[in-house]
């Protein structure tokens, strides 16, 4: 008796781990996935492992609105995508499994800018330039003679003497000078026959 009980015992516990070992691939399903700044870039990771078999199951991949992947596939997936890393980005994954939605898997990953761009400096006022002094005139040549000055005095005479200045011309004419003269000496000459007269008399 005690044998038969045994033997049954073991037959149970053999049909369950058997069950087991069977459900434990089907409810395993195990997704993985990441998104950083590797060198400069944004990059997206993505691995699905222990899914059912059979090419059913579904995986989507968008950047923004542009789709990176949209594919089928069967116990695993993996993919590792590259972006541009002068900007931001938001990644999503939905995975649709084939033996249930309660297997299924939606993610949202997000990556900053990962080239920092440097501020920009202001740009510097530009200095007036300052003016540059003005180059003298040359002098004149030695070879060129300076044209007289109407204020330049006359040169001396030979002698060292200077010459005296013309008279001025006042416009009178000499012989009413020399008639004058001789009016006045012909006046006194009868001034002096007069009073010669008179003391005789």
């Amino acid at each position: 008796m005690a044998r038969r009980v045994l033997g049954a015992f073991a037959v149970t516990a053999t049909a369950t781990l058997a069950s087991l070992a069977l459900a434990t691939p089907a409810s395993a399903h195990t997704p993985v996935s990441s998104a950083d700044c590797v060198k400069d870039k944004a990059v997206l990771k993505v691995k699905l492992t222990q899914y059912a078999g059979g090419n059913r199951n579904t995986v989507l991949i968008k950047d923004g609105d542009k789709v990176l992947a949209d594919e089928k596939f069967g116990q695993s997936w993996e993919k590792k995508f590259e972006a541009d890393g002068t900007v931001a980005h938001t990644f999503t994954i939905t995975v649709k499994a084939s033996d249930g939605d309660r297997f299924n898997y939606e993610k949202t990953h997000k990556t900053p800018e990962c080239v920092k761009t440097p501020p920009t400096k202001p740009s510097e006022p530009t200095k007036p330039q300052e003016p540059k002094p003005s180059t003298p005139s040359e002098a004149p040549s030695s070879s060129e003679t300076p044209p007289p000055s109407s204020s330049t005095p006359n040169a001396p005479a030979p002698g060292g003497s200077t010459p005296e200045p013309p008279l001025a011309a006042t416009g009178a004419s000499p012989m009413w000078l020399l008639f004058s003269g001789l009016g006045l000496v012909g006046a006194g000459a009868g001034t002096l026959l007069f009073l010669r007269r008179r003391r005789s008399a």
